[in-house]
Order: C-alpha cells, then sequence, then structure tokens
C-alpha cells in the first residue's frame, strides 16, 4: 500500500520460487550523512536472504550508493537481494537500478485497509467513488443505491492524500458505528421527518465527518471565520496541549499566554467565564473538573496543528510560552512529557517546527535541570529518531549535542541516555560514535555512556565483536583522547553488574587477537592521565577476580605480565606492582607474587615498534630477561 509494502512486496518476487524458505531482514541505515556503510558491518550474502534498507530519512552519498550496490552484487551472486528505499531523486547512484515508485491510489488504499485488514466491508463502501451525496442536499434524488449509506463519504478522501494518511482517516473511520451512520441518514432520508430531525441528523453527519477529518471545519469556523478573541483561541491551545489536566491549571496556563498588554488575571476572567470559554470552544470538562475531549475525539491535536498554521505570526510567541509553562516552576512543570510528545506530533508534518527547539530550551533554561526532565528528553528524541519525518534531523541534534564547544552536561545525559535505550540497538554504530564523544569527558553522562557501550557489547550476537573493534579503532585513530581507554576499562572492569571480561578472557584464550586488544588496550590506557585512577581500581579488581576463581590466574596473569614487561610501569601499574598502604590484601599480593615470577609471552602484537616484547632484552650481565624473570611456579 506504501513504499515499505511495495519494497517487501518487491523482495518476496525476487526470491519467489527459488528456496524452498526465505527470510526478510530489516537493515537499519546505521551510517552518518558524510560516511560509507563498510563491508565488515554488512550481512553475508545467504541464498534465500533478502534485506530492505529505509534510506527516506537518512542522505545516501555517491560512496554509500556505490557501497551498497557492490554489496548487493555480492548478494545476487549468492542468490540474496536487496531493496533500498529513497525518496525522489536521492538515489546518487548507477541509473539502471532504479525504479520509479508510483503512489497508489489513496482511496483504494483506505478501501482496501477496511475491507480486508479491518474486516469491515460495509465502511468501506462508504468511500465508494462516483456516489458522492453532499449532506447539503437531499438524498432522495436521483436513483437510489441499494445501501442509502454507500459513497456516503466518497469526497473524504481528496486524490492528493497520502497513502499513509488514508490509511489514518480509514482507522478513524472503522471507529465509526455503521449503524450511527445509517440512523442519520435514514432520518434525513426520511420525507415524514420534521424539520428539526433532519437538521438534528445533518449535524450528527457533519460531527462524524468532523470526527474523521480531525475536525477542520469546526476549527476553521470556531478559530478563524467567527473572529474568535485571542482569550477563546489560548483557552483552547492551553487545553489541548494539557488534556486530561484539572481545568484550573489550563486557565493558568492559557493566563500566561501573553501578559504584555494588560494584566493577564483581568484578560481571561472578564466577561464569560473561564469555564464557558473553554466549553464555546469544543472543550469538555469532566466531573472531576478537568479539561477533556470525549466528545470530540481527536480535537486535541488538530486544535495544535490549525492553530499553528492559521496563527503563522504567533509562532514565536507560542513556543515562548510553551517552554514558559513547562519551565521548572512553571504552571505546566509537571506535564512537560505530553507537551513534549504534542509538539513532536505536530513538528512531524508543520513548517518552522518547534519540537528541537524547545528540547534545547529545556535542557539550557536552568543551571540547574531537575533529572526527569533529562528523561524525558532522551524519551521524545528516541520517538523522534523513528518516525521518516525528523529522523535525520534527530541524528544531527545528537551529534551536535556532544560536539559543541561548550559543552551542556544536561544535553550529553540526554544523548547518553537515548544511546543507552532503544535508540542504540536500531543503530548501534551511530550510537557508538556518539558515545565516543561523550566518553571524551567525566560527568554524569560517561557512567551511563560506559553502562551503554557494556550493554552493548553483552547483547548477544556479533555485540562483543563489534564493541572490541569500534574500541580498538578508537585507540589507533584518536591517540591521547581518553574515550578509547575509558570505554577499554568499561569492558576490562570485572566489578560491574554488566561485565563482559569474563566471555572477553574466555574469547581472549583461543584468540590471539582479542588478547592483543587486552595488551594494547592496557598499554595506551595506563598511558593515558586522565583515567589513572580508574585504572588502577580496574587492576585492582583483576587482582581480586582471580583471587576469587573468577578468573583465569594463568591466562590474567599472562596478560598483565605482557603488559608490564612491554614498557615501563607507569602510575596505576606502578602502584598495582609496587605497593599501596590502601590495597594490601591477599588478592594484591598474590598477584604481585604470581606477576614476579611469569615469563613474559613473545606472541603479542604491540604498536610501538620498540617494544621489548619482540626483541630478546639483554641484562648487564649478558643473559636474557627471561632467565631474570625465571620460570613460573603455576
Amino acid at each position: 500500500m506504501g513504499r515499505r509494502i511495495s519494497a517487501v512486496r518487491a523482495l518476496q518476487i525476487c526470491l519467489a520460487g527459488r528456496f524452498e524458505a526465505t527470510q526478510l531482514y530489516n537493515l537499519a541505515a546505521d551510517w552518518d550523512d558524510d560516511e560509507t556503510p563498510e563491508r565488515e558491518t554488512l550481512p553475508e550474502p545467504i541464498p534465500g536472504h533478502g534485506y530492505l534498507i529505509d534510506a527516506t530519512a537518512r542522505a545516501l552519498s555517491p560512496s554509500a550508493a556505490l557501497a551498497l550496490t557492490a554489496w548487493s552484487e555480492e548478494l545476487q551472486g549468492a542468490g540474496a537481494c536487496v531493496v533500498i528505499t529513497v525518496n525522489q531523486r536521492d538515489w546518487r547512484g548507477d541509473s539502471r537500478f532504479e525504479v520509479p515508485a508510483v503512489r497508489p491510489d489513496a482511496i483504494q488504499v483506505a478501501r482496501n485497509h477496511l475491507a480486508e485488514r479491518l474486516g469491515s466491508p460495509v465502511q468501506a463502501d462508504w468511500l465508494q467513488p462516483g456516489l458522492n451525496r453532499p449532506v447539503s442536499r437531499s438524498l432522495l434524488r436521483g436513483p437510489a443505491a441499494p445501501d442509502p449509506t454507500a459513497g456516503f463519504f466518497s469526497d473524504l478522501i481528496t486524490r492528493t492524500v497520502s497513502p499513509t494518511d488514508a490509511i489514518a482517516i480509514a482507522e478513524r473511520l472503522h471507529r465509526v458505528k455503521p449503524e450511527r451512520l445509517t440512523k442519520a441518514v435514514d432520518q434525513l432520508n426520511d420525507k415524514q421527518n420534521e424539520a428539526d430531525a433532519q437538521q438534528q441528523a445533518a449535524r450528527e453527519i457533519r460531527a462524524i465527518r468532523e470526527e474523521v477529518l480531525l475536525w477542520t471545519d469546526f476549527l476553521e469556523s470556531t478559530l478563524a471565520e467567527t473572529g474568535t478573541r485571542g482569550q477563546d483561541r489560548v483557552m483552547l491551545l492551553s487545553a489541548a496541549y494539557l488534556e486530561g489536566a484539572p481545568l484550573e491549571l489550563c486557565i493558568k496556563a492559557a493566563a500566561e499566554f501573553d501578559p504584555r498588554d494588560e494584566p493577564a488575571s483581568r484578560r481571561f476572567r472578564e466577561g464569560r467565564s473561564p469555564r464557558r470559554r473553554m466549553r464555546d470552544v469544543g472543550v469538555d470538562v469532566t466531573s472531576d473538573d478537568k479539561a477533556a475531549f470525549e466528545s470530540r475525539p481527536g480535537l486535541a491535536l488538530s486544535a495544535i496543528r490549525t492553530d499553528w498554521h492559521h496563527w503563522a505570526h504567533e509562532r514565536q510567541a507560542t513556543r515562548e510560552w510553551i517552554e514558559r509553562i513547562t519551565a521548572s516552576g512553571g504552571a505546566a512543570e509537571h506535564w512537560a512529557k505530553q507537551v513534549g510528545e504534542r509538539l513532536l506530533e505536530l513538528s512531524r508534518t508543520e513548517v518552522d517546527p518547534p519540537f528541537f527547539d524547545v528540547l534545547d530550551h529545556w535542557t539550557t533554561a536552568s543551571p540547574l535541570v531537575d533529572p526527569q526532565r533529562i528523561r524525558i528528553v532522551a524519551q521524545l528524541l528516541t520517538r523522534a529518531a523513528q518516525t521518516d519525518e525528523l529522523g535525520r534531523d534527530t541524528h544531527k541534534k545528537l551529534l551536535d549535542w556532544v560536539t559543541r564547544p561548550k559543552k551542556n552536561p544536561y544535553q550529553r545525559e540526554a544523548v547518553a541516555r537515548v544511546c543507552s535505550g532503544s535508540y542504540g540497538q536500531r543503530w548501534p554504530h551511530t550510537a557508538l560514535v556518539r558515545l565516543r564523544h561523550i566518553l571524551g569527558h567525566d560527568d554524569a553522562a560517561t557512567e551511563i555512556a560506559e553502562d551503554a557501550l557494556v550493554a552493548h557489547a553483552a547483547s548477544g550476537g556479533r555485540g562483543l565483536t563489534h564493541v572490541v573493534e569500534t574500541v580498538e579503532s578508537w585507540l589507533v585513530k584518536y591517540p591521547g583522547h581518553p574515550a578509547g581507554p575509558r570505554a577499554f576499562l568499561a569492558l576490562a572492569d570485572p566489578s560491574r553488574p554488566n561485565s563482559v571480561l569474563t566471555s572477553l578472557i574466555t574469547i581472549a584464550q583461543a584468540s590471539p587477537n582479542i588478547r592483543d586488544f587486552l595488551i594494547s588496550g592496557w598499554y595506551t590506557t595506563l598511558e593515558q592521565p586522565e583515567v589513572r585512577e580508574r585504572a588502577h581500581h580496574v587492576l585492582v579488581s583483576w587482582a581480586q577476580a582471580v583471587h576469587e576463581d573468577r578468573l583465569s590466574r594463568d591466562f590474567t596473569f599472562g596478560v598483565l605480565t605482557d603488559v608490564r614487561n612491554a614498557h615501563e610501569p607507569v602510575d596505576a601499574m606502578s602502584r598495582f606492582l609496587y605497593g599501596s598502604p590502601d590495597h594490601e590484601d591477599p588478592a594484591l599480593i598474590a598477584a604481585r607474587f604470581a606477576l614476579a615470577n611469569l615469563r613474559a609471552c613473545t606472541h603479542t602484537q604491540c604498536p610501538r615498534p620498540d617494544c621489548p616484547l619482540t626483541q630478546s632484552p639483554i641484562t648487564d650481565d649478558g643473559e636474557s630477561s627471561e632467565a631474570v624473570l625465571g620460570e613460573p611456579e603455576h
């Protein structure tokens, strides 16, 4: 019915009849705009596997298109395939592979959805073209249809409506009970009825249309045609953003909209009562005195959209009002999450969207931001990243917040929380890039970033390998930067609740590459002054884990022996080897004794060309250093 279903259908056609069982997978476009997807991150070709990449929210560079094309050729050779969906004119690769897609008819999409997916053929017939029956003319004119409701809403969906919006309209139409429309049409169709009954039926039909179309005509009439005063407009807007809040809170928030002309209490309490104003613009007042839209479902969000579109010159004032009432101590401080969700929905379709501006304000307006507000911001950004309309801007916003020269600890923490959740699971590479910037500094966000890194490593599959390869690249590409050492210590810390060190040690015993990662990681980390205290803590934790039989004694101390013998110990290793008054427990004493008697392993691949482990050091008396160290006791 739309681009996604069309892409899935293309995959099925490509693989149909060639294999007994096929498997289809979604692949996230997990790269930044200026990056090229690396071959190592793409799945290996497997016969019968089909892959779908939705790149409509990302920019595809020529190099990225070339890399994906090369991978698709590998897939084709193995009996697999990939379909990439992009926006018009976004494909910058070989034009031979470009297939223009024609958008399906919105009316037919909605009818199919009602009849086949929702099992409502009667409601699907309401949209049948060619039988348009406007309410303004009698239903008795012209030949009678077998079902008087067939084609009744044929003009509800125009040809310019997108398939996605057509589905949304069909979903709302599905909630209308058939007997409700049938009763209204019968009343309107019966000449025996009095004029009042027919007018009531016409009003009921208009109400159904408004519910399905999100109250467009009602709002145009309420906000524009009748010259509604500013107080009424702001009352509706306040109730729309704060639906479900106590009515007094909505009134108080409305009074703070624009107090420049006259005192707010006078402007909003003169003439009609505030509750009367609320009811006059379509707001219900519940029995417990809260603002609701039970009689007009969907009116709240529609009012927000209509207001933003109609009062374009008031957009800045509206955004400032939202920031004012949701600030710490503001009237709607505790309704920030709902307000943010409605701003998110508004920003998906409207020009000059306020969503990101308000989030910027929430994370910078106060010298002390409420921790709960940071969690709300993280949740909203996670949702925004998963939308087609805001996904690309969200990726950029997250990167911008962690790379600004003037660091904002609250924004950094919000990004860390985003990357530690479903965002990091869907876009692991993109999340790790942002986590690297966070790990460059030591604040509240750093610990969250470390937890996210370790959680991804412990997630199973290629998670551990992916994180190890990524951290190893940080250590090589960014020497002197603390992000790599902090990430390494997070992976190497056995005292963490979600520690992956046991898995690393187990793999390293059979994989020289992982063993070399541990040795080179320790070497680089020990040379980083910013993490010396943390490095010493992790070294002590290693000794404690060996003492408690949680780590292999021979292998663990073998790694530390190579680290010690590769280069001169500095600070943390020196304290670990030669003593500290605060750390004289049995585990540490046993570790020093073992390291004093273990021979160095010479197979390691140290990054330094002058590493003594790649040579045969000779002592002053001409003997090999191995003879000085002696044989291990175990």
